[in-house]
């Protein structure tokens, strides 16, 4: 195959995505309520805090770890390391309740007579499934989300009274929540690293089932997004800016959607399948 039709398939096809949720914030900016195209990006930003810093915690772990054995063998240490790695556990935590609440908002845009925030969606569940009976399947899957919970209680302990203690367990390097301000709850856990890789698994198989519901309860076969192209000026000024429009139908079964700028002289125009799209008289 011609390196130019190579390169053309390429740019058509890396462009999908097989995630649900991705597919989801995709289109979202066709449901129409105010700034839905921020909350798209936003909400990237955010999962993007969420798995930076979980990251972070984990690297931390290991620094902590290397620390701890060595004060096992020096007999003295200076804990600095235990104490970055309870910052950096706490700043995820809040991360993590960031991006519930923004979820929680999205969908109480398209669930009228919701409330705003995540906590208040769950803890209202069993009212809200008596007057809303409509809403059954979303609430279903805020009810899934247990991991919430504990997070929920140490985040908010954390914020608004006392940070959690990190003990050597037998395990490791565990993190306790005891003796605290807004809950009677106790909380251990014994590694914070497992508990770190748990939580992400769990919070990206929610944000999937997330998307999977949004997209079959709010997301038409019609519903259309723009991908931009950059197209090389035949004078060498720069770029020309081109595009094609992919219906969700077309997105789904990957295909190439429309060109929407066949005027512009882009040099792929007679191996491109969106400008080929185009009737047959606007091709030169």
């Amino acid at each position: 195959m011609p390196n130019d039709q190579k390169q053309i398939k390429e740019v058509l096809f890396t462009d999908y995505n097989d995630s649900k949720f991705q597919t989801f914030l995709e289109f979202l900016i066709n449901l129409k309520f105010d700034n839905n195209y921020n909350w798209r990006s936003g909400l990237q930003t955010k999962i993007n805090a969420v798995l930076l810093l979980s990251n972070e915690v984990k690297s931390q772990y290991d620094k902590a770890m290397k620390a701890k054995e060595e004060m096992e063998i020096k007999g003295f240490g200076s804990g600095l390391e235990s104490e970055l790695l309870l910052i950096k556990f706490e700043t995820m935590l809040n991360s993590v309740y960031s991006l519930c609440d923004n979820l929680a908002f999205i969908s109480h845009r398209l669930h009228p007579g919701i409330k705003k925030m995540f906590n208040d969606q769950r803890k209202n569940i069993a009212k809200l499934r008596a007057k809303y009976p409509e809403y059954s399947e979303y609430l279903d899957l805020i009810e899934s989300a247990e991991w919430y919970e504990k997070l929920h209680t140490m985040r908010s302990e954390s914020t608004h009274y006392l940070p959690g203690f990190v003990y050597h367990s037998k395990n490791g390097l565990g993190i306790l929540y005891r003796d605290m301000e807004h809950s009677d709850e106790r909380i251990e856990i014994e590694n914070i690293r497992d508990y770190v890789v748990n939580l992400i698994a769990e919070i990206i198989d929610y944000l999937e089932k997330y998307g999977n519901y949004h997209l079959k309860r709010f997301i038409d076969e019609e519903h259309k997004i723009f991908y931009p192209c950059l197209i090389p000026h035949p004078e060498g000024k720069g770029f020309l800016v081109g595009g094609r429009v992919i219906t969700y139908s077309e997105y789904m079964k990957k295909l190439p959607g429309k060109c929407q700028y066949h005027d512009i002289p882009c040099p792929r125009k007679n191996n491109c399948p969106a400008y080929l799209k185009n009737d047959e008289s606007t091709i030169s």
